[in-house]
C-alpha cells in the first residue's frame, strides 16, 4: 500500500508539474550543463517573498524539496529547453546517497517500477545512480529532476544531481 502510494504521488507530481512548467514564463541560466546541488537538511526557513511565483507554486507539489533548490533547477529549464528540444532522445542520470536508516531499497524498487535503470556506486549499497531515456518535451527534464530529487528526501536520502546528455 506505501508503495503503491509513493507511486501514485510520484506520478500526480511528474503531471501537475509539467502542466505547471508548460504554463509559466521561464528564465534562462545559460552556465550550467550539468548541476549538483545537495539539499541541506539545516537550512533556515525560507520566505516567499525571496523567490518568484512560480518557484512558490512548484513548491507546494514538491513538499520534500527547498525552495532554493526549485529556484536553481527552475532557472536552468529554457536552457534545457534550448539545448534539447522537443522530440530529442535524452538520457539522465540522477546521483542519490543514502545513509543507514534510510529506505534505499524501497527507493531503488519504486524507481525500476518506474522505468528508471538504477546501479549502485559502491559496495555498501548507499549511492545510487539512476537512469532513464526519453523524448524531450517542454518542461519534462525538470519535471523528471523534480521527482525524483523529490523522492529520495522523501525516503531520507541526499539527491546530489544530475547529468543529462543527448543520444
Amino acid at each position: 500500500m506505501k508503495r503503491g502510494f509513493l507511486v501514485s504521488f510520484l506520478v500526480a507530481s511528474g503531471a501537475a508539474a509539467y502542466y505547471l512548467i508548460k504554463k509559466l514564463e521561464l528564465k534562462v541560466n545559460e552556465n550550467d550543463d550539468i548541476t549538483f546541488v545537495k539539499i541541506e537538511d539545516d537550512e533556515e526557513e525560507e520566505k516567499d517573498s525571496e523567490f518568484s511565483a512560480e518557484v512558490n507554486e512548484i513548491s507546494g507539489l514538491y513538499p520534500y524539496l527547498s525552495k532554493t533548490f526549485i529556484d536553481k533547477v527552475y532557472s536552468q529549464n529554457l536552457k534545457l529547453e534550448e539545448d534539447y528540444p522537443n522530440d530529442t532522445l535524452v538520457e539522465i542520470k540522477h546521483y542519490a546517497s543514502f545513509g543507514e536508516d534510510s529506505s534505499i531499497v524501497g527507493f531503488v524498487e519504486i524507481m525500476n517500477d518506474n522505468n528508471y535503470e538504477s546501479s549502485y556506486v559502491n559496495e555498501e549499497e548507499k549511492d545510487v545512480i539512476l537512469t532513464k531515456k526519453f523524448f524531450s518535451e517542454n518542461g519534462r527534464i525538470i519535471s523528471e529532476i523534480f521527482n525524483v530529487s523529490n523522492q529520495v528526501n522523501a525516503l531520507g536520502g541526499i539527491y546530489t544531481g544530475f547529468e543529462i546528455a543527448e543520444q
